[in-house]
């Protein structure tokens, strides 16, 4: 009998659920070797699954929405003249690899959506009324709610799958919900919006309750100046080369990272590994939750290089495009909040690095300098460090390397 599983893959160290987001293929498609044939979203990022063996796609297992531990059966591949019992029996084979996320909660399907009391009462219909329709779960789901005819959408999703705000237009031009008006009395409410946390902000926030509460985190902070390096990378704008504050830092702490590799460690149990590069993960910022992606060699490149890096980071970011390429463990991280107006803070380490610097607004100071005086523009440094790994002096004298780079960059810009 020739068939085969599809299993929910494992991506990653940290992978232990996915959510079956998107099937690109129905059942009794022809499959290529290589096709696309899934999107499973993980903690951080939206993997495509490809078929690794041609067939027929027998039986699809899981529905769109709906997440499984790795090792799960997703689906049932095969040859095309398999029989229908011979495919039921192998299904019933099937023992999923053991995992110690049995019995987890699923994630939940978004908010839940409040009709107003002057629209018309909704008169659930069946679902079975929306077979064949591609149809986003969410949506259906609402659709199912509301009474919406499976005949009124306008489709707007890609290859005419409707979305929930498909169903929530065909919804309010039947009258079956409406946009509440602005209240104009006294009678204001503050009733919460309640909303399920991403499956990547729920891990962050596991990841980082459990650093903060086992990692011995120490914090050493500086000020540094940074007019010869904005000269610099002015001049560097007057030729044509684009490049950010943050593409400075970066450089210049893969450059101190190198000169200290005492910083530049991973701590994995009782063993402490050092790197002879630097792979400097940057803090990104998206409406899911923060990703860290890695700049790897940072050291080895040239700001060209770093900043285009970047922004092809922050682009993907922001429409979870992120690859497990990119997110390597790294060997230090740089989080840069000062374009959001803050002045200094502390950031949680990224275990299993040992150490991670928290960069704060750049603002102009007056400093005192052989009996004369001159306004400077400075910026804060704080290194967060892991005591269990990286020592008080071992710090400090990163961060002495770090401002001299900082502070003379012409050497490396």
């Amino acid at each position: 009998m020739s068939l085969r599983y599809i299993t929910m893959p494992k991506w990653g160290i940290e992978m232990q659920k996915g959510i079956l987001s998107e099937w690109h293929v129905q059942e009794g498609d022809t499959i290529e070797k290589g096709q696309l044939i899934a999107l499973v979203e993980t903690d951080k990022i939206t993997n495509e699954m490809e078929a690794d063996t041609p067939g027929v796609m027998h039986k699809l297992m899981v529905p769109e929405g709906e997440e499984r531990v790795v090792g799960q059966l997703l689906a049932v591949i095969g040859a095309a003249d398999v029989s229908s019992d011979e495919i039921a029996a192998f299904v019933s084979a099937f023992q999923a690899a053991d995992t110690s996320m049995a019995g987890s909660e699923a994630v939940g399907g978004g908010s839940p959506v409040e009709v107003p009391k002057e629209t018309v009462a909704p008169t659930p219909v069946d679902e079975s009324a929306f077979d064949g329709l591609r149809i986003s779960p969410a949506a259906k789901r609402l659709a199912v709610s509301l009474g919406v005819s499976p005949t009124s959408f306008t489709s707007s999703g890609r290859s005419g799958r409707i979305s929930l705000q498909d169903v929530e237009q065909a919804a309010l031009e039947a009258g079956l919900m409406s946009v509440e008006e602005p209240k104009t009395n006294n009678a204001v409410s503050n009733n919460p919006v309640v909303e399920e946390m991403s499956s990547l902000r729920k891990t962050a926030a596991k990841r980082l309750a459990e650093a903060k509460s086992t990692i011995p985190h120490f914090y050493l902070r500086i000020d540094v100046t940074i007019d010869t390096l904005l000269a610099e990378k002015e001049n560097l704008a007057n030729k044509g080369q684009k490049i950010s504050l943050n593409d400075c830092l970066i450089k210049a702490a893969s450059l101190a990272l190198i000169e200290n590799p005492d910083v530049n460690v991973q701590l994995h149990g009782d063993k402490i590994h050092k790197f002879p590069h630097a792979d400097i993960a940057v803090a990104i910022a998206t409406d899911f939750g923060l990703v860290t992606p890695v700049v790897t060699l940072a050291d080895t490149r040239a700001l060209s290089d770093i900043n285009q890096t970047v922004r092809d980071f922050a682009d993907r970011a922001r429409t979870k495009k992120l690859t497990h390429a990119d997110m390597v463990p790294g060997t230090f991280t740089l989080s840069n909040l000062g374009m959001f107006g803050v002045d200094q803070f502390d950031a949680i380490i990224n275990p299993p690095q040992c150490a991670i610097l928290a960069v704060g607004g750049s603002r102009r100071v007056w400093v005192e300098k052989e009996g004369a005086g001159a306004f400077v523009t400075q910026i804060s440094l704080s290194l967060s460090c892991d005591h269990r790994a990286i020592d008080g002096a071992t710090g400090a004298a990163f961060l002495k390397t770090l401002r001299r780079e900082i502070e003379n960059p012409k050497d490396w810009i």
